[in-house]
């Protein structure tokens, strides 16, 4: 019974219910499909709020899978990113020349294999739930399939992310072969009881390699730009939040709660981390400056968000994983606001180019203004809720005295006000350079942007609601 309650089940249930009514229903339009996922995540969504009882001690389950608050808050944040595909992808259906319905059923697939990885405790549960991910991504990427650039972004993600995975996989027989076991309370037992080897280091090395790929972090981050400019744009959403997001919780787990939380693992660790973290932050803001491209500039600015969000977990405490998931939700909230708005824009003006962007506040002040307060809180900007997410990382490394990877966080927080708010001069100081006739917006639009931009201002104002939340992922 507990087994069919997993909302991973409801998930693929519905998954694989939607596909096979659009096989035997050719006829059914894809925004049908759309507003039935839509309405199917919502309620999968609902049940994460149901109390499940865990699994009986003597289950196998329980070394396997976890539905521990952590596992919670990650599931309920994939829900609502890929709700948020979801809208944007039945938006802009027309760009997608075959197998449009597809197209909106596979992110549900992807989106079982990060609920799945949210809950795993195992390196086979991991592995497994990661492939799933992984493989629906390759598929979605190079989607496009008549674009050349969305070939050849399928292809340069394909080959990094199939290198990463033989990392991972070298990692987890390293450790199967030292502990005899692929569970990471057992890994975290035999780190307690055993003496400290290179075999558990090296281990350690390759998992991070393989894991550094998810998060876009340098020195594994090649793929980022050109995937972030070649995907649908729906889908380098998925990428930018949920992808990285997967990422991150499993980097959570192993290397910070579970796993290798150890003593004598610590200062190797935290070296690693922190040394991760500094070069993407410093990466990914200079190699911003240049470009012209948004969804390309957004695809460097993630690589320097890996950053920030790397400094938090490098402090192996308790700060600093709640400073990643307060930094995690408002990035989720800033890049889904600034996706749909690109989405939305895209066709309207021939691409995605800064220079089209010009003027864009006399044509449709409220996507200006939309596109402008998501960059102002990713830029770290008070009173927007991304200055909450910063200060917090800030904090917590301040806290355990990395004063150098502060200030290296620091400079690349400063570096990136030149590229965000070039976005916002271009839109409110420049004339529009072409089409100059008003944009119109439905009131479904309307209202959604409106929304998400009113969050980012209430929560970076009012942050208990986000603090409290955090604070209860980890009082476990």
């Amino acid at each position: 019974m507990n087994l069919l309650i997993m909302p991973e089940i409801q998930m693929l249930v519905l998954a694989i219910g939607l596909l096979m009514y659009e096989a035997f229903v050719p006829s059914v339009s894809p925004r049908k499909i759309a507003y039935a996922a839509m309405a199917g995540v919502v309620l999968v969504f609902a049940g994460t709020w149901c109390t499940v009882p865990p699994f009986p001690v003597d289950s196998p389950w329980q070394a396997l899978y976890s539905g521990d608050a952590l596992a919670v808050f990650f599931k309920r944040l994939f829900l609502v990113t890929v709700f948020f595909v979801l809208w944007m992808s039945s938006e802009s259906i027309e760009e997608i020349p075959l197998g449009r319905s597809e197209f909106l059923i596979l992110p549900l697939f992807t989106t079982t294999g990060m609920m799945l990885l949210a809950s795993a405790v195992n390196f086979m549960t991991i592995f497994v739930a990661l492939e799933l991910v992984t493989i629906s991504f390759y598929v979605l990427v190079a989607y496009q399939r008549n674009k050349a650039a969305s070939l050849e972004a399928g292809t340069k993600y394909l080959i990094v992310g199939a290198l990463s995975t033989g990392f991972l996989v070298y990692g987890i027989a390293f450790l199967y072969g030292a502990v005899g076991s692929t569970s990471l309370s057992d890994l975290a037992l035999a780190l307690a009881n055993g003496p400290l080897h290179a075999g558990f280091l090296f281990a350690a090395l390759l998992i991070l390699v393989g894991l550094g790929f998810k998060m876009a972090a340098v020195p594994f981050h090649v793929w980022a730009p050109d995937v972030y400019h070649g995907a649908p744009t729906p889908v380098t959403a998925f990428l930018a939040v949920g992808s990285k997001a997967a990422g991150f919780v499993i980097l959570i787990r192993v290397f910070a709660l579970d796993g290798f939380k150890n003593e004598s693992m610590i200062p190797y660790i935290a070296s690693a981390l922190g040394l991760m973290a500094a070069l993407s932050i410093l990466l990914g803001n200079l190699a911003a400056l240049p470009q012209r491209n948004l969804k390309r500039l957004l695809g460097y600015s993630s690589i320097s968000h890996a950053g920030f969000l790397l400094m938090g977990v490098s402090c192996l405490s308790e700060r600093g994983i709640q400073a990643v998931l307060l930094y995690l939700l408002v990035y989720s909230l800033s890049s889904l606001l600034a996706f749909y708005v690109i989405n939305k824009l895209g066709p309207i003006l021939g691409g995605d180019d800064l220079p089209l962007y010009a003027g864009l506040s006399r044509r449709s002040p409220v996507l200006a203004f939309s596109l402008m307060v998501a960059f102002v809180s990713m830029a770290g900007i008070p009173p927007l809720a991304g200055f909450i997410g910063k200060l917090g990382v800030f904090a917590a490394v301040w806290e355990k005295g990395n004063y150098g990877l502060l200030l290296v966080g620091v400079i690349g927080a400063a570096s990136g006000l030149y590229y965000y708010l070039k976005i916002v001069r271009e839109m409110y100081w420049h004339e529009p350079s072409g089409q100059t006739e008003p944009i119109v917006l439905g009131w479904a639009s309307k209202s959604l942007v409106l929304t998400l931009s009113a969050a980012l201002v209430v929560f970076g104002v009012w942050q208990i609601p986000l603090a409290r939340a955090v604070a209860d992922v980890l009082a476990r």
